[in-house]
């Protein structure tokens, strides 16, 4: 039954809800497709894909509430790693301590917005 349930809402393709500040869109494009190597954080395209869509373990970014967004990435250290004894999501730990709180909200700006 989770198997079926997390099958169907992965093909779902729902739109963006919106409401995120749109003034650090431009910041959020740029760290999401080049990351700020200047800061070890490699693109977040990388991983979640050009369209942010995500794919098996990677999760979806694209059309993600702003406030959760911000608050997962903000929260990283607090939020992750408390589960599985394998944690896949490992791997964002120094990205997300690598980006200022504006980054971290531009980035959550910009997938905000994507379909």
């Amino acid at each position: 039954m989770i198997s079926a349930l997390a099958d169907h809402f992965r093909h779902l393709d729902p739109r963006p809800i919106g409401g995120a500040p749109r003034v650090s869109l431009g910041l959020g494009r740029k760290i999401f497709d080049e990351g700020l190597p200047e800061s070890n954080v490699p693109a977040c395209s990388a991983c979640h894909g050009s369209e942010a869509k995500g794919q098996n373990e990677i999760p979806r970014l694209a059309g993600q509430l702003y406030e959760y967004t911000v608050s997962q990435l903000a929260g990283w250290s607090k939020l992750r790693g408390q589960g599985t004894a394998v944690d896949t999501s490992a791997i964002m730990a120094p990205t997300a301590h690598n980006l200022t709180r504006s980054e971290i909200e531009a980035v959550a700006a910009y997938v905000s917005t994507l379909p």
